[in-house]
Order: C-alpha cells, then sequence, then structure tokens
C-alpha cells in the first residue's frame, strides 16, 4: 500500500503544482452556486433545502471528473514515462489504485467546498441533515465511479482531448440511460432495466436520504470494472512485443471472471429489499409495519398513478420530488403487487 500512496499524493501534489488547480476548483464551486441560487430560484422556493444542488451534481460530475482524469495515463503515454512505470517494481494494481485515489481526492476537495451551503441554508431554516449526508456519500460513489471509467479511457489513448471527449460520452451514456427521458420509451420491464443499468437513477435514491445496499453495491461494481479493465489495459502494453502467451490468456480469463461476478451480484442483490437505512428526520421514507403488513396481504395487483403538473406553484414544487419518493416507498414495499406510474 507504500506504493498506492506515493503515487497518489505524487500526483494529487502535481494538481496543485500551479494556479490551473485553484481556477480549476473555483470554476466548480462558482457554477454549483449560480445553479443552486439562480438557475433553481433557492430563494424562491422557501424552504430549507439541498436537493436541487444535489440533482445537478450528476451533470457537473460528467465534465468535472474526465477533465481530472485525462491526463492520468494519456500524459503518460504522451512523454514516454508510461515505460518507465511498466518496467518499475510496481504492481499495474498498485499503479492503478494511486492514481484512482488521486482523481478520488481532488473531486472530494471540489466537492468539499459546497459544504458552507447547506451549513448557510441551515441558519435560515430547519434543514433535514438526513438527504443532505446521503447526497454528499452519492456524490463520492458517483465520482469514484465516473474516475473509473475516466481512467480506463485514458489509458486506451495518448491524446488528452480524446480522453476528455470519450469519458464525458461514456459517463453521459451511464447516466442518460436510467433517466425518465430514456425509460418512458419503452414498456415497464425494460424500463425498469434501464433504471438499474443507470447511474443518475441510484443517485436519485440515495440523495433523498435513503442508502439502499443495492445503490452502493451497483456504484462498487462499476468501480471495480473499470479498474479491472485499467489493469488488463497496462498489462496489454506490457504484451505489445511479446508474442501471445498462456500468461496472456490467463489474464484475459481472470479479467472476464472479475467482471462476471460484479454483473451477476448486482443481478442478485436486486432481490435484496431490507439491507436500507432510512436517515430522512421522522423517518419518512419507512413504510410503518401496519401499512406493510397490508401491502403483503395484496391478493390483486394495486395501481397507484401519481398526476404531477409540469409546471406548479414555486411554493409546491418542492413537494413534489418528496411524493414521488414516498410513492416509490410504496412500490418497493410491495413487493413486486404495488406498480406506481
Amino acid at each position: 500500500m507504500n506504493n498506492v500512496m506515493q503515487i497518489a499524493r505524487k500526483e494529487f501534489a502535481g494538481f496543485f503544482a500551479s494556479l490551473t488547480g485553484l481556477i480549476f476548483f473555483g470554476a466548480f464551486l462558482a457554477t454549483t452556486l449560480f445553479i443552486f441560487f439562480w438557475v433553481e430560484t433557492f430563494f424562491a422556493r422557501n424552504i430549507a433545502d439541498v436537493r436541487p444542488m444535489f440533482e445537478w451534481f450528476p451533470l457537473l460530475l460528467i465534465f468535472l471528473v474526465p477533465a481530472l482524469t485525462m491526463k492520468m495515463w494519456s500524459e503518460e503515454k504522451a512523454t514516454g514515462t508510461l515505460e518507465v512505470l511498466l518496467t518499475s517494481s510496481v504492481s499495474n494494481l498498485h499503479l492503478v489504485l494511486g492514481k484512482f485515489l488521486a482523481c478520488l481526492g481532488l473531486v472530494s476537495v471540489a466537492v468539499a467546498l459546497t459544504l458552507p451551503l447547506p451549513l448557510t441554508v441551515s441558519m435560515l431554516g430547519p434543514l433535514d441533515w438526513g438527504p443532505v449526508i446521503g447526497g454528499y456519500i452519492a456524490t463520492i460513489f458517483l465520482a469514484g465511479a465516473y474516475s473509473a471509467i475516466g481512467l480506463f479511457v485514458s489509458a486506451k489513448t495518448s491524446n488528452q482531448i480524446v480522453s476528455l471527449i470519450f469519458s464525458v460520452l461514456v459517463c453521459g451514456a451511464f447516466y442518460l440511460v436510467g433517466s425518465e427521458a430514456i425509460t418512458g420509451l419503452f414498456d415497464n420491464k425494460l424500463g425498469e432495466l434501464l433504471g438499474l443499468i443507470g447511474s443518475g437513477s441510484r443517485f436519485e435514491s440515495i440523495t433523498r436520504g435513503v442508502i439502499d445496499f443495492r445503490d452502493i453495491y451497483y456504484y462498487l461494481s462499476i468501480i471495480g470494472i473499470f479498474l479491472a479493465l485499467n489493469v488488463l489495459a497496462l498489462e496489454k502494453i506490457r504484451w505489445a512485443d511479446n508474442p501471445r502467451n498462456s500468461r496472456h490468456d490467463q489474464w484475459l480469463l481472470i479479467t472476464a471472471l472479475f467482471v462476471a461476478n460484479f454483473i451477476a451480484g448486482n443481478l442478485w442483490i436486486q432481490k435484496v429489499t431490507f439491507a436500507r437505512v432510512d436517515l430522512t428526520a421522522g423517518q419518512i421514507y419507512s413504510i410503518s409495519p401496519t401499512t406493510r403488513s397490508y401491502l403483503e396481504r395484496l391478493k390483486e395487483p394495486l395501481l397507484i398513478r401519481g398526476y404531477f403538473s409540469a409546471k406548479t406553484h414555486s411554493l409546491l414544487a418542492p413537494l413534489v420530488p418528496r411524493l414521488r419518493d414516498i410513492l416509490k416507498e410504496y412500490e418497493l414495499a410491495g413487493g413486486g403487487k404495488v406498480k406506481v406510474e
């Protein structure tokens, strides 16, 4: 682990070697504040809530993280230092983990700069800290997933701009595939499947203040899969001038099994509905035992249809996502017998 931390510290410190790092973080913070106060009209909402900030984080991270990861391997390739690293005594796994921790640390610093925002909001009114804690947890896990994707893409090219563009496209695809704009185009079963694949829908689940182990495992799977592919990509560079042998096949087989196990784990763990924690004040997303017993005794499918106007009063708008979240809890508690539209 010493090698991993040394690489992480080197990359982390190198980012602040010039004013670029400070400008980068300043731009991220300024964008976040602009969106929260002006785009989302915080004062017009008249409610102590920072949920709009977290709703924008997945989109902001799509650009923030690739901008950090684009040079991690691409620059090493362009300058020729990658070959030196690969011939050193440091293993590929340690190299990848060191770069990953550096990226995650940099994103964590950027996100930590927004902490004064919920603190300020809490002074203006009663703030439920459960969704805030859940929002920051979701942001770190999502940043980890995007960092793993960006590092893998960076390892496949020596051009930083190409790395940036493809990382944004891949991260954006993971976000969009689970969005309502895409899932609404398909039938219920396919829409639910796309929702499980999408990173955005998982993010929304945690930001409401409900920590579900299935969502955490999903992000850990994305991280594990792309870090494994990153290690394999570096190993292939080592093979470049060598004929293929049994060792190469072993690496391919091990990586394939590693990826398959994560995918299979996600499919199996969807049946686990009890491993979740409601962090909200008053447990507002926890179904009472009495209600849960009624839902379990349902003999016929129950359809709950919610009608929400595209435009509503500014004072009522903040209640819309909360009502949708509560309806989602009924659907989860119904064990397949309750359908929410």
